[in-house]
């Protein structure tokens, strides 16, 4: 048996030959599925039957019932029985490496979707915004979780938020019951805080924690079992103290225990062990099966429900969720060891609970056949109880298997009891009685038990199982170097060392404007501000280069095609980023584009707004001190914009929590910089106006004095108003990433942000701010802005004696005063000319 420290050429070979071994076996399976096929309609009548008697039934309700882990048999059978009962069944589940799940061909699904994997990298935000989308969109009644161990704690988070956000009722715990059963610690502690018997349990985060607790015992002994789900060290079932003292020594110098990586040390029982698996709603116990248990369970049988060990367990059960004192909804599994003490009266059967698991258990599939009453109960919670004739609420009987199956799974079978003794036989690691013993077997369960994936109405699922998810998996291994010790037909899973991996860039743990973009919802809006950038970055273009041309330069128009070009930029990151919604580098670029874009409109409105100044204010607004103001202003918005890409980098690069303070600190004073920046031009120009003025106003550019000030003070207004509520939402309290406010919806991104910049730019296009705010170029001290004759010409320009007088736009419009005082010196001259 190979595990994580076999050389790895051996776990490519080992791979490669269970990928034959399916293809060597692929014509009889495929045979298998047709007949199947073939025989189904006169094998699997009472299935179809039923169904279609339900859903014609006027008094029939059919419900959307949402089905997580239908790769899994228990997500399956779940999924397959709520079909029985004549119900619209969803399914969704993970498939890692892009390998179809094989629950997604069941005949029972109405629809299949593929669900993001949550981990410590990317965290579980866009598996439960997953989640909340197809709930939404599929109209779901009832989600009933049977995901696997790795996403435990993320269902209890995806309850809370679907059941707060929708109509959709959850079948899981919330998140504090989940935390607390899910780990082997708190849920020992737990239940002897509910006054329940527990072995004795050691919670150690070091080897000399672990050594204490051993040396201070002579006959007991205990097994280490890590608090968290690792795969590695699962089977290891050593009973310590070894034998002597440098093997006890030796074996726990292999554990990797930390502070971080707590473990249990629990004492070992000597006796059977049973695992359940029941149905809580609203804390009554609905559905129960207890069976027995073994450390790789691969094959499934009832004990009968009146015995004496199933009562015993089923009364353990209710006792703990009525001790807990809450109204508890999930599935919930104990495994139990049971102790035999010898007692005056007899032996005596002692149940010592090990672990909790909350979430579905395998055994959900020995209610087989048994579809009506498994969908009542669960349905049971839309309704939260039934009430009678006289008002009171009344409670069916627990559901229990009533005709009970073996179960096995026929590709484990093959492998573990025909295929690897032969080999073992063929090298003489065994002998062939062995051999025959493991045929024998393999052939009983063949005939008289049941494969857990197999249905003759619904086969597909089974060939798949075998044909395409576990190659992809054997194939997937081989190509990224993965481990593995054991594989599971049950969980579709395998088991190898994992080491969980956490290396940045982190994923943000709180609520962001606009939130992570989705494919349905900001692609359409993104590209349609796409096309508008695209527009103003061809048009400012265009103006740029017809003026160059002319001897007319205006920067202007390039700094707005270039913020044009930044924007395109944005949209393009913002698409790829909802495609990719996982990708942190390319979330942490489109965030970065979008807050730094818009310096450049702060920047051309400082410019007009010292233009403005200019004209009215020569002397002041030329003087060396006010000039330096805005170059250190310049200086400080760059300085600035570089500090606030650096806090947005490093805050997804360190976990921290004092780094991130100091972070939030830098973005918040960059922010608050900028919305300062941004209001700036109007008490600029507001100033100019109001404050008396020495001389006349110098008119530049075309247009009415007044037009330019409505115009920039109207941008200016635009871009305030959005770089205020973007800090004002940001000064606020940050909440939970699943949980964020109203004014962080995506409408208020899009208008705050891309909807105001847009309305700029296509205002200064339309009113050809290159023409109204353009000033003679070389302009260096008061009186430079009107160097150009009555013409409205520049004094350098060629002769223009023979050029027709147009009347332009400032001459038509301006009051008669101001036009006559522009050209008083022109009158007074006795010669008559200029």
């Amino acid at each position: 048996m190979l595990d994580g420290t076999s050389p790895k050429h051996l776990h490519v070979a080992q791979n490669a030959t269970l990928i034959l071994i399916s293809i060597f076996f692929l014509p009889l399976s495929t045979f298998v599925l047709l007949f199947s096929y073939a025989v189904r309609y006169f094998f699997s009548q009472d299935v179809f039957r039923k169904r279609k008697q339900t859903r014609s039934s006027p008094s029939f309700d059919p419900q959307t019932i949402l089905v997580t882990g239908v790769g899994m048999t228990k997500g399956l059978s779940l999924a397959r029985l709520f079909y029985e009962a004549g119900h619209d069944v969803i399914g969704a589940d993970f498939e890692p490496y892009g390998i179809r799940a094989c629950g997604r061909y069941s005949r029972s699904l109405k629809r299949f979707y593929r669900l993001p994997k949550p981990n410590a990298e990317d965290g579980s935000t866009y598996y439960i915004n997953t989640l909340l989308r197809i709930v939404k969109r599929e109209k779901v009644d009832l989600w009933v979780s049977c995901s696997g161990v790795a996403s435990a704690v993320e269902d209890g988070q995806a309850k809370e938020v679907i059941e707060r956000r929708s109509s959709c009722r959850a079948i899981q715990f919330d998140v504090a019951t989940t935390s607390m059963l899910h780990e082997k610690d708190t849920f020992i502690q737990e239940t002897e805080r509910l006054g329940l018997p527990v072995p004795e349990t050691h919670n150690v985060t070091s080897r000399d924690a672990v050594h204490r607790v051993l040396h201070g015992t002579t006959k007991k002994q205990y097994i280490m079992k890590s608090v968290g789900m690792d795969d590695a060290v699962r089977g290891d079932m050593t009973l310590l103290p070894r034998r002597t003292l440098s093997q006890t020594y030796d074996h726990v110098s292999q554990i990797p225990i930390s502070e971080r990586k707590p473990w249990v040390l629990q004492q070992f029982i000597k006796g059977k062990e049973y695992c359940t698996h029941s149905l809580v709603i609203e804390g009554e116990v609905k559905m129960f099966v207890a069976c027995p248990s073994q450390e790789l369970l691969m094959h499934y049988e009832a004990l009968p429900s009146d015995s004496v060990l199933s009562r015993a367990m089923l009364a353990f059960t209710k006792e703990f969720v009525e001790r807990s004192g809450k109204s508890m909804t999930g599935h919930l599994s104990f495994d139990f060891l049971v102790d035999e003490n010898a007692t005056e009266k007899g032996a005596e059967l002692v149940l010592n609970p090990i672990e909790c698991n909350p979430r579905a258990h395998t055994a959900v599939a020995l209610f087989s056949g048994q579809g009506q009453q498994v969908a009542k109960v669960y349905l049971s919670v839309l309704r939260s109880g039934m009430a009678n004739g006289n008002g009171h609420i009344e409670y069916e009987a627990i559901v229990t298997p009533e005709k009970p199956k073996q179960y096995y799974w026929v590709g484990h079978d093959l492998v573990t009891l025909v295929l690897l003794p032969l080999l073992q036989l063929s090298i003489g690691q065994t002998n062939l009685k062995h051999w025959l013993r493991g045929c024998i077997e393999f052939m009983a369960h063949l005939i008289f038990s049941k494969d857990g994936t197999f249905e003759i109405w619904d086969p597909l699922p089974w060939w798949c199982l075998y044909h395409i998810y576990w190659p992809g998996q054997f194939l997937a291994s081989i190509l990224y170097g993965r481990k593995w010790s054991r594989i599971n037909d049950v969980t579709s899973g395998s088991n190898g060392p994992q080491q969980e991996t956490r290396h940045a860039p982190y994923p943000p743990k709180t609520a962001s404007l606009g939130g992570v973009p989705t494919v349905h919802t900001d692609i359409p809006i993104t590209a349609v501000f796409l096309f508008l950038f695209i527009i103003g970055a061809v048009s400012n273009m265009t103006i740029f280069q017809m003026n160059k041309k002319r001897g007319h330069k205006f920067i202007m128009s390039g700094m707005l095609f270039g913020f044009c070009m930044a924007r395109i930029t944005t949209c393009v990151m913002r698409i790829v980023w909802a495609t990719r919604p996982r990708h942190i580098p390319i979330a942490i670029a489109a965030q970065i584009f979008v807050a730094a874009g818009v310096v450049l409109l702060f920047v051309i409105n400082l410019i007009f707004a010292q233009r403005i100044v200019r004209a009215a204010h020569p002397n002041s607004g030329w003087h060396p001190l006010f000039s330096r103001s805005f170059i250190a202003t310049y200086v400080l918005i760059i300085i600035t914009l570089i500090t606030l890409i650096t806090a947005n980098i490093q805050n997804f690069y360190s976990l921290n929590s004092n780094t991130k303070r100091i972070d939030r600190d830098l973005i918040l004073y960059g922010q608050t910089f900028y919305t300062i920046i941004s209001f700036l031009p109007f008490p600029l120009v507001i100033g100019g106006l109001v404050i008396p003025r020495k001389t006349r106003i110098e008119k530049f550019g075309s247009g009415r004095f007044r037009t330019k000030i409505i115009v920039l003070l109207t941008s200016a207004f635009l871009l305030c108003l959005g770089a205020s509520f973007r800090v004002g939402t940001n000064f606020k309290t940050p909440r939970p990433l699943m949980d964020p406010p109203k004014y962080f919806d995506k409408a208020c991104f899009y208008i705050f942000n891309f909807t105001v910049e847009i309305l700029v730019v296509i205002l200064y296009v339309a009113v050809r701010v290159d023409r109204r705010f353009h000033v003679p170029n070389g302009s260096k001290g008061p009186g430079d802005y009107s160097r150009r004759n009555a013409f409205g010409v520049k004094e350098d320009d060629s002769d223009t004696s023979n050029r027709p007088r147009i009347t332009s736009e400032e001459e038509t419009f301006d009051d008669a005063s101001e036009l006559q005082e522009r050209n008083r010196p022109e009158m007074m001259n006795g010669n008559g000319r200029v």
